[in-house]
């Protein structure tokens, strides 16, 4: 009897470790900026806020998406770290992004006068909690301008400085 009450304890534990983590919600886009801006690639580094509305901790381990800009193939993100997530609170994603030139070209006139892009991300992302393992789909869309004269100037100066130097 005592050992049904021990597998029975235990089931029950395991069963509400199993609970179905809901999903996260989008906040904004915390900061988008073109890191550096070149001829050939160019870094676009983000921070996407969410929120964990599950009262535990989880861990994004991996995310594997496409960045949309006005509906056209713009990059592709991935994240291959471990990231902790407090229970109900905001988090940040860092995003680290290379672009292709042709790929700025297309919304060039919209970017060079500051013009709100519609951004889309789609993919899937990978949390764990504990031994449990869930590939969850990311599909948000926002509207965001980008700042490319800051980028320009900045690695105006840049160049400068290391010629100086």
């Amino acid at each position: 009897m005592k050992k049904i009450l021990i597998l029975f304890g235990f089931l029950i534990v395991l069963f509400s470790a199993c609970t179905t983590a809901k999903s996260f919600e989008f906040k904004g886009v915390k900061s988008l900026k073109i890191e550096k801006a070149s001829l050939k690639n160019s870094t676009l580094n983000a921070q996407i806020e969410y929120y964990n509305p599950n009262s535990f901790n989880l861990s994004l381990k991996k995310i594997d998406c496409d960045i949309l800009v006005n509906d056209q193939k713009f990059t592709h993100y991935a994240l291959d770290t471990i990231l902790p997530i407090p229970p109900s609170s905001n988090f940040i994603v860092p995003a680290k992004m290379e672009i292709q030139l042709s790929s700025i070209l297309q919304h060039s006139v919209d970017i060079m006068f500051n013009k709100p892009l519609k951004i889309t991300i789609v993919g899937n992302a990978t949390l764990t909690k504990g031994i449990f393992t869930k590939t969850v789909p990311i599909n948000f869309t926002t509207t965001r301008s980008l700042n490319l004269k800051e980028s320009v100037i900045r690695e105006a100066m840049k160049t400068i400085q290391s010629q100086i130097n």
